[in-house]
């Protein structure tokens, strides 16, 4: 039905957020379309919500600044309203989907004998936030926060990059995740065409930070946003500039997983994003085809040159499923269908087969309210049976599965893999990856853990007296056992069990601040 009404209201020429006087004043006298516009204004927030320009925006009370809207650079254009709130749908509403969605990969997890979904969002939730600003950022002056940065990568255009960017994205805050979505590529960007949004000034708060836009829950940033519509003849030292105010200078808030999707090739914006964001793992998207893995070759060199860590290679319009027939069909028959899989195998980096789907491929023509759930592709009700949904699910699942596990995706020794050990008199002992031996006092193991009976799930609230835990010296370690590839089970003195994540170990230990080399990371590290 809101789907209907927001297409009544488009055809009649009205708004969800139109004035119906601006309506009169334009000389329309048709009644319906007045009709549809009075009745988008009165049902606006409460039936179709409103259009928003970002729920980490400025503050009420701040003024806010247009972003330049005929400058190649990023400065200050028009004084401006703060932008308007999102709207947000019925919490019970959105509790069932996230729940719905959740079920839909646990079943893919049970098949796989992977970990649930609640497991991997319960070990992401003990990782401490990571500044995301340029590297030796002080913790003072960190604006944003992120758990985990992703980057969506292809060595060529063409292969569905952003498409799958975009849905990956959708579906990580189907799961009940605070996610954003940053686009890098400012000659060709394609979140404006994928995500319809009207036109609004992307705006800067009065720190002079960009606010990101929001759609359906996920906080959007891309150039194509700022200069709408505009072919961008920039060159080489202004791009530099562009891309490095994008990745530092957006205000995005606490995020769980902020989605990066880089512009195709190897050039200098990958390089300024590895100098930049400390990247927890990258997705190369491709094609099963002899050109497309030559790319892929040459994309996991980089990464490795960059110490950016390739988790998953998605190959995309990899099969067909006939509606007609019911059959899956190989769209691609090379040799690179086989070497592919061998290749990626020997490097311990995952793959996921995506089919194609005419669906998939549809990009809206018009702004819709993200209220109707039409767009994107991952985000409609009516998709859900599909074989892409489900892939999608099973990617979100494993970019989950390999963000948490401290190998970080790759083939590695015995010596390379986070441990914790249980010592004589209840001590514990971190080894780290490399062998390097650290104790951790149980005491605070037990001041972190974040299960519900320690913090509550919903507000965040802390329920236990850290301050207490931690001036218990008397408090001991009984059992540790491990929980698949993820995590450690600590049983303590006081009866208490706490389920770890091992990336969240290592961090609390500060052994991922020599690979991080962040003055900033190693301070959060530390505090958590």
């Amino acid at each position: 039905r809101r789907r209907l009404l927001v297409e009544a209201l488009i055809r009649c020429g009205g708004s969800p957020t139109a004035h119906p006087r601006a309506a009169m004043a334009s000389g329309r006298r048709d009644w319906l379309g007045s009709a549809c516009t009075l009745a988008g204004v009165a049902a606006g927030s409460f039936l179709l919500g409103t259009w928003s320009a970002g729920r980490h925006g400025a503050r009420e009370g701040e003024g806010g600044t247009a972003v330049g809207a005929a400058s190649t650079k990023l400065g200050p254009a028009t004084t401006g309203a703060d932008p308007t709130a999102a709207a947000t749908s019925s919490s019970g509403a959105a509790g069932a989907a996230a729940a719905a969605r959740r079920a839909a990969a646990n079943g893919a997890a049970d098949e796989a004998g992977g970990a649930s979904v609640e497991e991997l969002l319960s070990f992401l939730s003990q990782l401490p936030p990571k500044p995301i600003g340029a590297r030796g950022t002080k913790p003072q002056d960190t604006h944003s926060t992120a758990k985990a940065v992703l980057l969506c990568a292809s060595g060529k255009g063409g292969v569905g990059k952003s498409t799958v960017s975009v849905n990956l994205a959708y579906t990580l805050a189907g799961f009940g995740l605070e996610v954003g979505l940053l686009d890098l590529d400012v000659y060709g960007p394609s979140l404006p065409e994928l995500i319809c949004l009207p036109s609004v000034q992307v705006m800067q708060n009065a720190a002079g930070r960009i606010v990101p836009l929001d759609y359906g829950g996920v906080a959007l940033m891309s150039w194509g946003y700022i200069q709408p519509g505009e072919a961008s003849t920039i060159r080489a030292p202004i791009l530099a500039q562009i891309v490095s105010q994008l990745l530092t200078g957006v205000e995005w808030g606490n995020l769980d997983v902020l989605v990066v999707d880089s512009p195709p090739g190897t050039g200098d914006v990958l390089l300024s994003l590895s100098q930049t964001l400390t990247i927890d793992g990258a997705i190369l998207v491709t094609t099963c085809n002899n050109i497309s893995f030559a790319d892929v070759l040459k994309g996991v060199q980089l990464f490795e040159k960059v110490e950016i860590p390739p988790m998953l290679v998605v190959a995309n319009m990899a099969t067909f499923s006939c509606e007609q027939c019911g059959h899956s069909h190989e769209l691609f028959t090379d040799s690179a269908c086989t070497k592919l899989p061998k290749f990626l195998e020997s490097q311990g980096i995952g793959l996921v087969r995506m089919p194609l789907d005419p669906l998939l491929s549809k990009t809206p023509d018009r702004p819709i309210p993200p209220l109707a759930r039409a767009y994107p592709f991952v985000r409609n009700s009516d998709n859900e049976g599909r074989p892409s949904w489900a892939a999608f699910n099973e990617l979100a699942r494993r970019v989950l599965q390999q963000l948490l596990a401290p190998s970080s995706g790759r083939s590695r020794g015995s010596s390379d893999r986070v441990t914790l050990k249980l010592r004589a008199g209840g001590a514990l002992e971190v080894r780290l990856r490399g062998g390097e031996l650290r104790a951790l006092a149980p005491c605070e193991l037990r001041a972190t853990c974040r299960c519900a009976q320690c913090v509550d799930d919903m507000t965040g609230e802390v329920k236990i007296d850290k301050v207490r835990i931690r001036a218990d010296i008397g408090l001991r370690a009984t059992a540790v056992e491990p929980r698949g590839n993820y995590a450690v089970s600590v049983s303590f003195s006081d009866g208490h069990c706490s389920l770890v994540a091992l990336r969240a170990l290592e961090r609390l230990t500060g052994g991922e601040s020599a690979s991080v080399g962040s003055a900033a990371a190693r301070s959060t590290a530390g505090a958590w």
